[in-house]
C-alpha cells in the first residue's frame, strides 16, 4: 500500500462519514417533522433522540456509508473493497435498514420486541383491475424476451381487496401501536401472458 492508496482511503472515509451525517440530520429533520405534523398517522420508527440509541439510524448511518464508498470504489478502481462486493453489501444493508425501520418500537426503539397480539379485518371491497391480453415471444433459449404484443380491447375483472389491521405490543417498553393495510386477495389469479417460443437464436450482444 503506498502514499496514494492511503491519501484515497483518507478522503473515501472522511466524505463518507460527512456524507453520511447529512443524510442522517436531513432525514431526522424532514422524516421526523413529518410524523409531527400528521399525529393520526401510523406509528414509525422514532427518530428523536440520539442516533446512538436508535438502531435504526444506525443502520441508516452504516448504510449510506457503504454506499459512499461504493462509489469511491468505482472511482479508485480498489482491489482490496471491490465495488462489485460493496454493491451486494449496499443491497444487503438497505434490506436491514428497512426492516429495522418497520419492526422496531416507535417509542423505546427496541428491535426483536415487536410481538402480533391482534388483527382484524376492517373492510373488504371489489375493485377493478384493467388489462389487455398480452402475449410474450421468447427467443429459442426459452429465456430471453424477444417481443411483447397486446392483443383486443382492454378488459376489466374485479378483484376482492381487504383492508386489515394489526395490533402490536412492544415486549420490552409494553407499548401498545397499530397497522393498517391493504391485501389483493385475486393478485395470483390475475390474467397470465400467452408464452411463446421462437425458432430465432438470442443476439449475440446478449452474451449468447
Amino acid at each position: 500500500m503506498d502514499w496514494n492508496n492511503i491519501i484515497e482511503g483518507i478522503i473515501s472515509g472522511v466524505s463518507a462519514t460527512l456524507i453520511s451525517t447529512i443524510i442522517i440530520f436531513v432525514f431526522k429533520k424532514i422524516v421526523g417533522n413529518k410524523s409531527k405534523k400528521e399525529p393520526n398517522e401510523i406509528e414509525k420508527a422514532s427518530l428523536s433522540g440520539s442516533v446512538l440509541n436508535n438502531p435504526f439510524l444506525i443502520s441508516l448511518f452504516i448504510t449510506s456509508f457503504v454506499v459512499v464508498l461504493t462509489f469511491f470504489s468505482m472511482i479508485y478502481q480498489w482491489q482490496l473493497f471491490n465495488y462489485v462486493y460493496l454493491i451486494v453489501a449496499d443491497v444487503g444493508l438497505g434490506f436491514v435498514t428497512y426492516w429495522i425501520y418497520n419492526n422496531q418500537c416507535p417509542k423505546c426503539n427496541a428491535i426483536f420486541k415487536k410481538k402480533l397480539i391482534n388483527k382484524e379485518t376492517l373492510k373488504e371491497e371489489k375493485r377493478p383491475y384493467h388489462y389487455r391480453d398480452e402475449t410474450i415471444y421468447y427467443y429459442n433459449d426459452g429465456e430471453t424476451i424477444k417481443d411483447r404484443k397486446f392483443q383486443g380491447k382492454e378488459k376489466i375483472k374485479m378483484e376482492l381487496w381487504r383492508t386489515e389491521k394489526e395490533f402490536y405490543e412492544c415486549q420490552a417498553c409494553g407499548h401498545k401501536w397499530d397497522k393498517i393495510f391493504e391485501r389483493n386477495l385475486d393478485k395470483d389469479n390475475r390474467p397470465k401472458p400467452n408464452k411463446v417460443r421462437t425458432r430465432f437464436n438470442p443476439p449475440n450482444n446478449l452474451g449468447y
